[in-house]
């Protein structure tokens, strides 16, 4: 026993090394190359340069919105780390060491319920399959989803009480939708079924740390979701208000409605839990055996030999784990009845349901091999099974991130304008200019969200008024919207303007797509696409800048 203890810190050596080297790997070109990111950082990081510079992004209503949706514990994290390293360069660093935090927790939780070899197992799955880190990737609220909700069931599982409330204070300000997802999986356990009767947990610590954290986490969530209302961003529209209207449903911004039904996202979520190999799970052979029923059918197998074994009492799993299942179903009913303000439904089962084929999986192998009661056999099986593991997989070097250097010479630029500079560009192309540039947009699609009724009242306007002008033959209402806008530069991109551009490509998002499509489809003319060179402050190749007063 004694043994096994030493043994143990080594271990997590090995493993916090192998999750640093992996995460580094997937993320090394990000390092060198500060326009190589993950998209979601042009909504959720840019702003924080703010941290040390407060003159940037003044009274501007995305900025403003941006800052609106981020949890407390996210931004107060990320300004005290401002007066050390830039928020940028923090945002790439962040996901490599949660990463490691995750699978060190993982480790843990597993060789708590069934020993190094099985926990060992889990942890090699979690590090080699794509879309753990890839939630982690930016380092957005979401990056904390999957470790926050690994060490809450660590805790939950061994009667850890006050480290369990702390955990759920933690969720509540770094990820409120993980916190949901913790406290149903709390107060399940909270719940005890004897003979036919059921009853609440008589333990008055585990009581009193549950209610004081939930009543201080939904303190936090009143202040910053009630109280601090920004009456220029509004409410969360309803059901109803969706509707009908494109923007909420695939071809929009977001994919809302209607709501993908709840079986063939369990299963998507848990096939994609454990598939670590690319060369394994991306051929044509491996895609149809995971689609098939057959699959099933063995993943039903190997459950009920869980439950043979645990009727045994080889096995003890705790029952926190189908506490944390049930909390997910649950939570997707209540955010599926009130849309989105809970937020997405299916994000609930991103979190739980992957953990399932991680633990279960390595549960089954781990105990399959027990049964051999060959020493030397059973330990050859265990290292040819980590060799093969090790020989399949690829880690994904870039994995989440996108390069935007084409537009460095651009960025540079813009950069040099005044501070308090408001620019217009067609949405994609104005996306990463306050990220690299530290400038105001008119408008972009990272921020263009549909969900806040005001704000997003003003954004369809500035939107509907931006394509009219963009694509107008007439100079005079192009210099009247910029007036009346307070535009200060306008960028153009020729490309833009050819008509196989304007015929095939998906130019924006519904509704904008058809409404660009209808104003341009009998015009060849387009007053921008004609502008005279001398007007022109800058140029490369098919993009120029104007100023708009002069």
């Amino acid at each position: 026993m004694q043994k096994s203890k030493r043994v143990l810190p080594k271990i997590n050596l090995v493993i916090i090394m192998m999750a640093l080297a992996i995460g580094a790997i997937s993320q090394w070109p990000s390092f060198f190359n500060p326009f190589i990111i993950i998209d979601d950082v042009r909504q959720h990081v840019y702003w924080m340069q703010q941290f040390q510079n407060s003159n940037l992004f003044q009274n501007d209503l995305m900025t403003e919105y941006a800052k609106n949706y981020q949890p407390w514990g996210f931004v107060i994290f990320y300004y005290i780390f401002s007066f050390i390293i830039d928020p940028m360069v923090l945002s790439k660093i962040l996901p490599v060491l949660l990463f490691a935090v995750s699978s060190v927790y993982l480790f843990r939780l597993v060789q708590h319920i069934a020993g190094n070899f099985a926990a060992l197992l889990a942890s090699f799955i979690f590090m080699m399959t794509p879309i753990y880190l890839d939630r982690m990737v930016g380092g957005l609220p979401r990056a904390f989803g999957y470790p926050l909700i690994l060490i809450f069931l660590f805790y939950l599982i061994k009667r850890d009480h006050l480290k369990t409330a702390i955990i759920l204070v933690l969720q509540c300000l770094f990820y409120p939708l993980i916190f949901m997802l913790a406290a149903g999986t709390c107060f399940l356990s909270l719940i005890k079924i004897q003979g036919r009767k059921i009853h609440f947990e008589k333990n008055p610590i585990k009581i009193r740390y549950f209610i004081l954290s939930a009543i201080l986490s939904l303190s936090i969530l009143g202040g910053k979701y009630l109280i601090s209302h920004n009456p220029q961003i509004g409410s969360i529209v309803t059901r109803q208000e969706m509707i009908g209207k494109s923007e909420f449903y695939s071809e929009g911004r977001f994919s809302i409605l209607p709501t993908p039904p709840i079986y063939p996202e369990i299963r998507s979520n848990l096939i994609q839990g454990i598939s670590f190999s690319e060369k394994i799970f991306g051929s044509k052979t491996a895609k149809a055996f995971m689609d098939s029923r057959f699959l099933e059918v063995l993943l039903c197998f190997g459950l009920l030999f869980l439950i043979i074994e645990v009727k045994r009492k080889k096995l003890q799993v705790p029952v926190e784990i189908l506490f944390l299942f049930i909390s997910a179903i649950l939570m997707y009913v209540i955010a599926d009845l009130l849309l989105f303000h809970f937020f997405l439904p299916i994000r609930y089962l991103k979190y739980a349901v992957p953990w399932l084929g991680i633990i279960f999986c390595s549960l089954i192998i781990g105990q399959v091999i027990l049964k051999i009661k060959n020493d030397r056999i059973k330990k050859g099986i265990q290292i040819c099974l980590f060799i093969l593991m090790f020989s399949v997989v690829k880690i994904p070097v870039g994995l989440g991130l996108i390069n935007m250097s084409q537009y460095q010479g651009l960025y540079g630029f813009l950069q040099d304008l005044p501070e308090d500079s408001m620019i217009a560009a067609h949405p994609d192309l104005a996306d990463g200019i306050p990220t690299f540039s530290q400038k105001k947009v008119f408008i972009n699609y990272e921020l263009s969200h549909c969900v806040f009724d005001n704000y997003w009242k003003t954004m369809k306007k500035r939107t509907l008024d931006f394509f009219t002008a963009y694509y107008s033959e007439d100079p005079l209402f192009v210099e009247q919207f910029c007036q009346e806008n307070g535009i200060d530069y306008l960028i153009v991109d020729q490309q833009h303007f050819t008509k196989q551009y304007l015929r095939e490509a998906r130019i924006h998002f519904e509704p904008f797509n058809t409404y660009v499509k209808k104003l341009t489809q009998d015009r060849e003319n387009f007053i921008l696409n004609q502008f005279p060179e001398k007007y022109k402050i800058y140029s490369d190749k098919h993009i120029f800048v104007i100023k708009t007063n002069p």
